[in-house]
């Protein structure tokens, strides 16, 4: 039998290549859960001051540092309730410091009663796409048809606000996205990994490197 006797340390007591070498080893530590949750659960909650009703598990991304990185959701939009929050900024209400380049709908005002009295159908959709990161729009909007009337002159009026909602869904795509990288680039910080392997009490060799394992085996090693 063979006694080993070594010294561990805590992180503040690594010299500089030692608490470099123990950042580089967990710097992965904050996100190896469902770190992105509370970025949702933030992203849906804001768009929800707009009329605009995020589907959760429809939010995806990949990221953040590889050709084709990206976002997507989808959502269901109260079209009316939408053109009113960008009007009036209401999201601010969640988010006072939060900008947007939105503007409103450059359309013939006179497509809203329209809207509001469900003589146009009403379920516009923004649409996480499939095969790609990114998001595309479809305003549900086919025949309208009043008292038996066709309204086919509206038609060029609702490509307008397809339009604009499609710029709309993109900003907030990509707000959505940055939100994330952020939140990602800050969990991997040494800020974050140094309070993290600190509140976890982690030990280390005094070159850097983790020990906990051998706390754990110590632990479960039979004492004679």
């Amino acid at each position: 039998m063979k006694t080993i006797t070594l010294k561990l340390y805590n992180f503040s007591e690594l010299d500089k290549t030692g608490k470099e070498k123990a950042l580089t080893t967990y710097r992965d530590l904050n996100v190896n859960f469902d770190w992105w949750d509370d970025e949702f659960e933030d992203f849906i909650k804001l768009c929800s001051y707009m009329g605009i009703a995020v589907i959760k598990d429809k939010i995806k991304f990949s990221g953040f540092y590889s050709q084709g990185d990206g976002s997507g959701f989808s959502a269901k939009v109260d079209i009316l309730k939408l053109i009113t929050g960008i009007e009036n900024q209401t999201w601010k209400d969640y988010a006072p410091m939060q900008e947007f380049p939105f503007t409103a709908p450059d359309i013939d005002r006179r497509v809203l009663p329209l809207l509001a009295k469900d003589i146009l159908p009403n379920e516009p959709q923004i649409v996480s796409r499939h095969r790609q990161y990114g998001v595309a729009v479809d305003l549900g909007a086919y025949v309208i048809n009043e008292n038996g009337r066709e309204h086919d002159n509206v038609f060029e009026e609702l490509d307008k606000l397809e339009e604009w909602l499609r710029k709309i869904a993109e900003i907030l795509n990509r707000h959505l996205y940055t939100s994330l990288e952020k939140q990602y680039e800050f969990l991997c910080s040494d800020t974050a990994v140094k309070e993290s392997i600190l509140n976890n009490e982690y030990l280390f060799t005094a070159d850097g490197r983790s020990a906990n394992h051998l706390v754990e085996l110590n632990k479960r090693t039979p004492k004679n």
